[in-house]
C-alpha cells in the first residue's frame, strides 16, 4: 500500500491554473510561494484573477491592474490564471523588473510602478512593501497560504500528469502484435502454440492474396507494417 503522505500535495487549483502560478514565478526568478503570497495580498487567498478592488474599486485581477493598465493589457471579461499570467509577466518587464530580483522588488513594482521605489513608500491604504514583505516569506500567513493553494513545487523536469498517463495507455495493436511474436518464438518452433496459430493465420491472410491485389512489393510491405514488422522495401 503506497503512504498517502509520501504523495505530493497538489493544492486547490486545477493544474493549468496552477502551474500558470508557478511557471511565472520561475520566469521572473522568485520563490513560487513568495510569488504566490504577493499574489494573496494583491488578488486574495485563492488568487482570484477577476477580483475588484482597490481606490474605488478600480483595479483588477492578480496584480490589481490599473484602468489604464486594463486596457494596455487586455484585461477585459472573464480571466483564468493561466490566461492572465502572460500578461502579469509583461507588465513586470515593461516596469523593469529583472529575472532575480527580490520579492519586495517585485512588490515595489507594482505598489509603486517600478522596482526601484522606497520599500517604505505606502500606497492609498497605508501599505508599503517593507510592512508586508515578512508576510511573503517563509513562515508568514501569506507563505503559508500560497503552500495551501499552491501545493508541494514539483522541480523543474518532473514528469507530468498527461505523461503519466500516456505512459500507463494500452500498447497499439502493432506493439501487441510485435509482443505475441516474441512469446511465441520463446515457446519453441516446434510447438503451435495458440499465439503461434494466431500468428500463422494473420501472416497467410496477409501474403495468400489475389495476385492483383498486390502487384507491387509496396503492398505487401505495408500489410506486414500494419502487423508490426518493420519495412524492407
Amino acid at each position: 500500500m503506497t503512504n498517502s503522505a509520501s504523495r505530493p500535495r497538489i493544492g486547490i487549483l486545477p493544474q493549468e491554473e496552477r502551474m500558470a502560478i508557478i511557471e511565472g514565478a520561475r520566469k521572473l526568478g522568485l520563490d513560487p510561494y513568495e510569488f504566490g503570497g504577493f499574489l494573496s495580498l494583491e488578488s486574495g487567498m485563492n488568487m482570484d484573477p477577476n477580483i475588484v478592488g482597490g481606490a474605488g474599486g478600480r483595479h483588477k485581477g492578480l496584480i490589481q491592474f490599473g484602468p489604464n493598465e486594463q486596457k494596455l493589457y487586455g484585461i477585459a471579461g472573464s480571466q483564468t490564471r493561466a490566461g492572465q499570467m502572460p500578461k502579469v509577466l509583461q507588465y513586470f518587464q515593461d516596469r523593469g523588473f529583472k529575472p532575480g530580483m527580490d520579492i519586495g522588488r517585485a512588490y515595489a513594482t507594482v505598489l509603486g510602478g517600478n522596482p526601484n521605489v522606497s520599500l517604505n513608500a505606502k500606497d492609498s491604504f497605508g501599505t508599503s512593501v517593507a510592512s508586508a514583505l515578512p508576510r511573503f516569506k517563509k513562515g508568514g500567513d501569506l507563505y503559508k497560504n500560497a503552500q495551501r493553494v499552491l501545493g508541494d513545487i514539483p522541480t523543474q523536469g518532473t514528469v507530468s500528469p498527461a505523461d503519466d498517463v500516456a505512459s500507463s495507455a494500452p500498447p497499439k495493436q502493432s506493439d501487441s502484435f510485435s509482443q505475441l511474436l516474441k512469446l511465441s518464438t520463446l515457446m519453441g518452433s516446434n510447438y503451435q502454440s495458440p499465439l503461434r496459430q494466431i500468428l500463422n493465420t494473420e501472416l497467410m491472410s496477409t501474403l495468400v492474396k489475389p495476385v492483383t491485389s498486390y502487384l507491387s512489393g509496396d503492398n505487401i510491405s505495408k500489410r506486414l507494417a500494419g502487423l508490426g514488422f518493420p519495412s524492407f522495401l
